[in-house]
């Protein structure tokens, strides 16, 4: 028997409703915000992938070669492709406000929410210099997580720019060897932190004294007084890792120390890429992280897709079932029936175990009374209503 690849699964039924709630509400927010979709092909040419990663990347992505031996890779995330869509679209209205959801694909080693195929929820805002862009995408992302239900998050904000300068200042030259030791605070400690930075040679104590004596100011100061009310935190030690941010940088934390999405402003990215000199601003959610913590959170209201299971006490009556059920259809109400040739009995309990709500019984007898019975699943409780009254009463 045939198993899904390592680091991929099967996502049906209950679990796909969940996805499917995450995504729709997170893309309600994004289109409230004005931020408009964006398709790219799940494949993008190699030299594209490796132009924002280097050589290394070609471990880290599904990487292949097509029958023309061109080499292609699995988008790992959704940067690179709206870097080339800005380049070959130069003339499109500025700014430019996309969202992308999708799924992307990385040569990771399987860990709990951490998938080598998963679904990521990104926005972006190209063309814009304003610190108003990068309030506007944190803001945007804090009104996610909270219509998503979530109570104990926080995003975490700092300045690559202002902390480089602070840095320099005091002699500090080699400020991306820092950046990239500081990136791993939350994984190895300041403990841990201080020992790789003494390995590089650096001094590691006036380095972190410098880091704890950041105040918010400039472009902080103003990011924070835009977003003011919401959840927002500066965060000195936070500088994300990846060498292509320029200047704010944002991490999205959902509770149990979990970051489930980030970004920031990459304002030399799209050229360094081939394209024009091109500011932009960005952040990301991991569907898949969001979609777990809400389940140990228990953040998840039942979500039930089929509303009501319409049941017939006899085959002769088919045509009536499926008359009903596209009446109800065409109103509006989710509903479904049975295709198995199941007796009566049977049909209940395939509805109960489809968790469906509603159950409307169909007999000889209602049909020429021009009635339905109908049964509240959860409590037992039935009740004779008027055919014409149905829809009403289900809406």
């Amino acid at each position: 028997m045939f198993q899904a690849p390592k680091g991929t699964r099967d996502i049906s039924q209950e679990d796909a409703r969940k996805y499917q709630f995450v995504i729709d509400t997170v893309r309600s927010v994004f289109e409230k915000y004005g931020f408009q979709p964006l398709f790219t092909p799940a494949f993008e040419d190699y030299r594209l992938l490796s132009a924002k990663s280097g050589e290394s990347v070609k471990n880290e992505i599904y990487y292949f070669k097509d029958k023309s031996d061109r080499e292609l890779g699995l988008r790992f995330e959704f940067t690179a492709s709206l870097a080339r869509f800005i380049s070959n679209n130069p003339t499109i209205p500025k700014p430019y406000k996309r969202y992308q959801i999708g799924t992307v694909w990385r040569y990771d080693n399987p860990q709990a929410m951490r998938f080598r195929e998963f679904t990521q929820a990104d926005i972006d805002i190209i063309g814009s210099t304003s610190i108003l862009a990068d309030a506007e995408v944190v803001s945007c992302f804090a009104d996610c997580m909270d219509l998503l239900g979530f109570k104990d998050y926080y995003i975490r904000v700092n300045s690559r720019k202002l902390l480089e300068e602070k840095l320099k200042e005091k002699g500090i030259k080699n400020t991306l060897d820092v950046f990239r030791s500081i990136d791993k605070t939350d994984k190895i400690g300041e403990s841990g932190v201080k020992e790789e930075l003494k390995q590089k040679g650096l001094d590691s104590e006036k380095i972190m004294k410098i880091i704890k004596s950041l105040k918010p100011e400039g472009e902080i100061k103003e990011l924070l007084s835009l977003t003011k009310g919401k959840k927002i935190k500066f965060d000195p030690t936070l500088v994300r890792g990846l060498e292509y941010y320029t200047g704010l940088v944002f991490e999205v934390y959902a509770g149990k120390g979990l970051a489930c999405g980030g970004g920031g402003r990459y304002d030399k990215l799209i050229s360094a890429m081939g394209g024009p000199d091109t500011p932009a601003t960005g952040i990301s959610f991991g569907v898949d992280r969001l979609v777990g913590l809400m389940d140990e959170l228990k953040l998840f209201k039942e979500i039930k897709n089929t509303k009501v299971f319409v049941v017939s006490v006899n085959e002769k009556l088919t045509n009536e079932v499926v008359k009903l059920v596209n009446e109800l259809r065409d109103s509006g109400i989710s509903c479904d029936y049975d295709m198995m040739n199941r007796k009566f009995s049977k049909q209940l309990e395939y509805a109960s175990s489809m968790k469906i709500p509603y159950v409307i019984i169909l007999g000889e007898k209602e049909l020429k009374e021009k009635k339905i019975l109908l049964k509240d699943m959860n409590t037992g409780k039935q009740e004779t209503i008027s055919s014409k009254d149905i829809a009403k009463k289900l809406k």
